[in-house]
């Protein structure tokens, strides 16, 4: 059975040059999609955002506020999806390969993005959530007690655990010049 092509929804931070300059690379690639924008929850937009409990990565590394910006914006966007299905994707993914229409609905969930020639897969670079899934993964995140992995790490195992990882068609676009939107402590 063929679905209709879900909403795609691309994370972008309006008011960052970097987040623009990868935005501008990538949005024509989506070209025949339904492409909406999600502004991302930032540490200057997060306020009192509380409904997340967040622990310390691997014991002892804290979370920085742009690692629990991004996964409020994940969050927000799960949210959405309980009503219908979507595609997620960030604003550094290039859409390379067409994705196959017999692919919506086929699994209740699939991790699309990859980085590199060797095509390392990037869960919450480009994933397909249906509202069955959404639903559980907002449910089952706000009930964590101390969250102690980047939001990828999730995307990765409810995508291993109720979908497929099928990482060919969504590349993520790296530029050493520009650099990333998101500051991570590594000890």
């Amino acid at each position: 059975m063929t679905i209709d092509k879900p909403e795609v929804w691309m994370i972008q931070i309006p008011d960052n040059p970097i987040s623009m300059y990868y935005r501008g690379r990538v949005e024509a690639s989506w070209e025949g999609y339904n492409l909406k924008y999600f502004d991302a929850i930032t540490p200057k937009t997060m306020g009192t955002m509380q409904y997340l409990q967040f622990g310390k990565k691997r014991g002892t590394i804290e979370f920085t506020p742009t690692e629990k910006a991004v996964w409020y914006s994940h969050v927000e966007l799960w949210a959405k999806a309980r009503k219908n299905p979507i595609l997620i994707i960030e604003h550094d993914a290039m859409l390379v390969e067409p994705i196959p229409d017999d692919l919506w609905g086929k699994h209740p969930m699939v991790c699309l993005g990859h980085t590199g020639k060797i095509k390392i897969p990037l869960p919450g670079l480009a994933y397909y959530l249906t509202p069955t899934i959404a639903s559980r993964m907002v449910r089952d995140v706000k009930s964590i007690s101390s969250i102690k992995w980047n939001s990828d790490g999730t995307i990765h195992d409810y995508c291993k655990k109720n979908g497929a990882h099928i990482t060919k068609h969504v590349l993520q676009i790296q530029n050493e010049f520009f650099g990333t939107t998101i500051e991570h402590k590594k000890k």
